[in-house]
C-alpha cells in the first residue's frame, strides 16, 4: 500500500476529508462532523476511534514541547519556580494547538485502514 503523503498533510493541515480533500472535518474547535459535507463519507468510525490516537498525539506533542522549553529555559536561568510553570504553560499550549491536526492525520489514518465508510454502508468489521 503507497502512501500518498502530499494527500495526508493537505487534509491533515487543511482538516478536510480524507476521501474528496474537500469537505470540512470539523465542525466546531475539535468535534468531527458525523460524515463528509462534500462527500457523505461516514466519519463517525467505530465507537470510541477518535479519542485514543488524538489524545495520545497531543500529549505527546504537549510533552516533548514542555521538556525542550524546560530544559531551554533553565539552561538560561536555572531551576527558578517561574521556569517550570512556564513550561506547564507551554505544554498545554502545545497540546490545544496540535490537537486540531492530530485528530485531522487520525482520521486520514482511519480513513486510509478503511475505518469509516460511506453514510448508510457498514464499515468494515461491522456485524
Amino acid at each position: 500500500m503507497s502512501v500518498d503523503w502530499g494527500g495526508m498533510l493537505r487534509t491533515t493541515f487543511r482538516g478536510t476529508c480524507p476521501s474528496c480533500g474537500s469537505g470540512a472535518l470539523f465542525r466546531g474547535a475539535y468535534a468531527l462532523h458525523p460524515a463528509c459535507p462534500a462527500c457523505g463519507l461516514d466519519l463517525r468510525g467505530r465507537d470510541g476511534a477518535h479519542f485514543g490516537g488524538p489524545i495520545a498525539l497531543g500529549y505527546g506533542i504537549g510533552g516533548v514541547a514542555g521538556l525542550v522549553v524546560f530544559a531551554l529555559l533553565a539552561a538560561r536561568y536555572g531551576f527558578a519556580p517561574w521556569v517550570a510553570w512556564v513550561a506547564v504553560g507551554a505544554v498545554v499550549l502545545s497540546i490545544l494547538a496540535a490537537f486540531r491536526a492530530c485528530k485531522a492525520w487520525w482520521t486520514w489514518w482511519l480513513f486510509r485502514a478503511g475505518e469509516l465508510g460511506a453514510r448508510g454502508r457498514r464499515r468494515p468489521g461491522d456485524g
